[in-house]
């Protein structure tokens, strides 16, 4: 009897070799990298070289960088600042608080929640009362702190827009790019032309954004480098919420800390500070600004004659103010002055109409000759406007011989 035929010896091979595969760990993937190769004289070094795994950061950026290859782009750069103090005053006594924001004049002492300081009359926090006093005031009481303007503080409707969350959200998402519909240029021709008439002479000083909204322009200003203090001022806490956020995303300023909130005035508010305040009550002392600027704005305030007045108080003498609002249909062939007497008469039939100043909207829209004459009843000179469809930008100087 012949023995069994042994398996072929290259089957075995093959078998074992199969199994050794099938038992082998894989080798892990290495997930985000980018290999490349390094040149090989012959097949014979090619074969001895292995391939150098260029590892990815996870913010994007390549570790080590193939030769040749473009780098990434550079931060954009914040211009260097000299700091100046923000002049802040008490809104009763409009003297100026000391370096803890408390008013010797009255004893009045004021603080500020999450990095936003309240500079409103009333906002004194040992002074104010803890309980509600309204219906309205106690539905404000439910709701945490970024949703309160979902109830307004103000009955204007020009000023009660703007304290909601939901706008102060879309404001710089979709909302201000509508005003390209009525002329408006765009942020950086509007920031072009405030700098061309703020400077030189507010060079180092203190500016304030007032109506600043989301800190469309208060940004600029600040990235500019070219103002001692930045004073990002409005009305509403939402916007001013948003608007620190935005700054914060943009390294303009840190994340609130409880030290912050303890800190005084001359630590934390060096080069941009937040402040909640009524345009018609700026919390500044006289002579200490030198400029303002108030951009889409003054067709929002429900008092522009005290509002501009106390712009024009608290300028600097030889201080720019400018803004931006909305011109009115301008009637063909007609003149300024004829212009501004169908302008009223519109106004005051909508008053009688609605029953109530500022219209059916809560918005006015301003002729030429109106802004110069509000200018010049608030003791300020050298009034220019550039025109553009629905668009004016205007601006005029506190005398530099007022002191």
């Amino acid at each position: 009897q012949r023995p069994p035929r042994p398996a072929p010896r290259v089957l075995a091979s093959m078998t074992t070799t199969a199994v050794t595969v099938a038992l082998a760990p894989a080798a892990p993937r290495v997930a985000a990298t980018r290999r490349h190769r390094q040149p090989a004289p012959n097949r014979r070094a090619r074969a001895g070289v292995v391939a150098k795994a260029v590892e990815i950061e996870p913010d994007g950026v390549l570790d080590d960088m193939p030769e040749g290859a473009p780098s990434p782009p550079a931060p954009e750069p914040i211009a260097a600042r000299t700091v100046s103090r923000a002049p802040l005053a008490c809104p009763v006594s409009l003297q100026a608080l000391d370096d803890a924001g408390y008013s010797p004049r009255n004893g009045l002492r004021y603080g500020k929640t999450d990095g936003i300081w309240d500079l409103t009359i009333g906002a004194a926090t040992n002074a104010r009362s803890s309980e509600p006093v309204s219906l309205r005031d106690l539905a404000r009481s439910f709701l945490p702190p970024e949703l309160r303007g979902l109830i307004p503080t103000s009955s204007y409707l020009g000023t009660s827009t703007f304290e909601t969350p939901q706008v102060a959200f879309a404001y710089e998402r979709g909302w201000r790019d509508s005003f390209a519909r009525a002329g408006f240029p765009g942020p950086d021709e509007e920031f072009r032309l405030a700098q061309a008439n703020l400077l030189p002479f507010a060079a180092g000083k203190c500016v304030v954004d007032a109506s600043c909204g989301s800190g469309l322009f208060t940004r600029r200003f600040v990235k500019s480098g070219n103002y001692g203090c930045v004073v990002a001022l409005d009305f509403s806490d939402a916007m001013l919420r948003q608007a620190r956020t935005f700054a914060t995303e943009e390294g303009l300023v840190d994340e609130v800390s409880s030290a912050d909130e303890a800190s005084n005035f001359m630590t934390s508010c060096s080069d941009l500070l937040f402040v909640r305040a009524d345009i018609a009550r700026i919390p500044m002392t006289s002579d200490s600004v030198g400029g303002v600027h108030a951009g889409a704005a003054i067709h929002c305030w429900p008092q522009p004659r005290e509002a501009v007045a106390e712009i024009a108080r608290v300028l600097e003498p030889g201080g720019a103010f400018c803004g931006t609002t909305f011109l009115t249909p301008q009637l063909p062939f007609a003149d300024d002055e004829t212009q501004q007497r169908v302008d009223a008469a519109m106004r005051e039939l909508q008053a009688a109409v609605v029953g109530r100043a500022g219209g059916a909207r809560g918005f006015r829209q301003w002729n030429k000759k109106d802004l110069r004459d509000l200018c010049v009843e608030c003791g300020l000179v050298d009034f220019e406007c550039d025109i553009r469809g629905g668009f004016i930008f205007f601006s005029a100087r506190k005398p530099a011989g007022v002191a």
